[in-house]
């Protein structure tokens, strides 16, 4: 433990985290960069999935010795599962400790941490903690103002309840699919990446912020139930809304724009392997200031491109000149050149590009090296990006480090925050509780 670079919005709030993969996840990496103790509770014999996801080669220096957790006959390969970079990522700043929640023990000690937290979040079905006597009602009673936040799939109620979901799930559910893709005949395809883990975690955070706030001003705890599916549809833009106000089915547009005439408007092949660049124009202004830096070739003077909605009837023909003279070009050097022409343009970047040659990000410092206690130190994330001048976020939270190894911090949670001995905890562990 070691103390915060500034001070933080919710130093002295404490989570007890039970998520699950990463959305759930992703809102406690969010409450942990503003300072809240976040405490993972693990168990060897069933790792979180991202533990074995991304397993980095690891770098010197280490942070010191860490206490290796030995796992059941079932469960070997602990050691390479603190290689995480995707789980590092999404749980830095946090305490990490073991417990076997499959154990009445297990559950008591469980009890007497909720007893000195402010916050439960767990990201199971809506069934799972009922089953160990664990549900809100049951904490509810032993800390009256405790503040519950489930996030299962498709929350808590209705006839999806009970189902199990991961964000590709909750994506396709909410629609997002039927509107992502080429034009038919092609047909929908899924965003590539799982932005149903990405986007809940907000809303998980913000009702969080909002619970808190609720009970400092009347001490009274709230069971939240937040889902992965609703959030989705406002991934949708207006197709919801369309459909429900006028009865218009939404239409895949691909690169196109689906609501104001733009052409060019697309996507165009650039010099050098998988390479690419956006280009947007909207008026003819911007389509003479196009034409002038490609030099005006004698094709951009053909009647099917000579106005706006000429060339919005004839993009198919207008696409092939226009990357016919991009092939050529190196992708950022034309980006800023056409922005110094007053047109919309943008290099597409890979996950490489944005770390290595996005100068936006490096400005902003959007990565923060953090030390891992087996990794070394790697880049993280910003997860919390807006600046508070007075409580600045900060990607470590109050541990100044990436994601805990499997029970990093057991002996600090359970001898420090719970007053165990070294004896009783020497017990616990030989016994298979802790």
């Amino acid at each position: 433990m070691v103390s915060p670079i500034a001070p933080q919005v919710l130093r002295g709030v404490r989570i007890v985290d039970l998520t699950w993969m990463l959305a759930s996840a992703g809102t406690t990496v969010i409450l942990a960069s503003l300072g809240a103790e976040v405490i993972r509770i693990e168990w060897p014999g069933h790792l979180d999935f991202t533990r074995r996801q991304l397993q980095a080669k690891p770098k010197p220096p280490p942070l010191g010795p860490v206490k290796e957790i030995a796992a059941p006959k079932s469960m070997q390969g602990v050691a390479e599962a603190n290689l995480s970079g995707l789980f590092s990522d999404r749980n830095a700043g946090k305490l990490g400790v073991t417990l076997n929640m499959r154990h009445p023990e297990g559950v008591a000690l469980f009890k007497r941490l909720v007893t000195i937290s402010d916050i439960v979040i767990e990201g199971f079905r809506p069934q799972a903690m009922r089953g160990w006597g664990l549900d809100y009602e049951t904490l509810k009673a032993i800390k009256p103002d405790i503040i519950y936040l489930q996030m299962a799939g498709f929350g808590a109620t209705g006839p999806y309840s009970r189902f199990a979901s991961y964000g590709p799930t909750a994506q396709v559910m909410s629609g997002i699919g039927a509107i992502t893709g080429l034009p038919e005949p092609h047909p929908p395809t899924m965003w590539n990446h799982s932005y149903m883990d990405v986007t809940p975690p907000f809303y998980g955070a913000m009702a969080l912020m909002a619970a808190l706030y609720y009970r400092n001003r009347t001490g009274q705890g709230q069971y939240i139930d937040q889902g992965q599916y609703e959030p989705g549809l406002f991934l949708s833009g207006t197709a919801v809304l369309d459909y429900s106000a006028n009865g218009r089915r939404s239409r895949r547009a691909g690169n196109r724009s689906p609501f104001i005439d733009a052409a060019p408007h697309g996507i165009y092949r650039c010099a050098g392997d998988d390479s690419w660049i956006a280009i947007a124009v909207f008026d003819d202004k911007q389509w003479r200031a196009l034409c002038g830096e490609m030099g005006n070739p004698a094709w951009a003077s053909d009647s099917r491109f000579a106005t706006l909605a000429a060339r919005v009837q004839n993009q198919d023909a207008l696409d092939a000149h226009v990357e016919d003279w991009t092939r050529d070009q190196e992708r950022y050097v034309l980006m800023y050149r056409l922005q110094r022409a007053g047109i919309a343009a943008g290099a597409v970047q890979s996950p490489g590009d944005k770390f290595e040659r996005d100068p936006q990000l490096k400005a902003r410092g959007f990565f923060v090296d953090l030390p891992h206690s087996r990794l070394g130190t790697w880049p993280h994330t910003r997860h919390f990006t807006p600046r508070l001048t007075r409580t600045p976020a900060y990607p470590g939270g109050i541990t100044q480090r990436g994601a805990p190894c499997v029970g990093e911090d057991n002996d600090y949670v359970y001898k420090t925050l719970l007053g165990l001995s070294a004896e009783q905890v020497a017990d616990y562990e030989t016994r298979g509780i802790i």
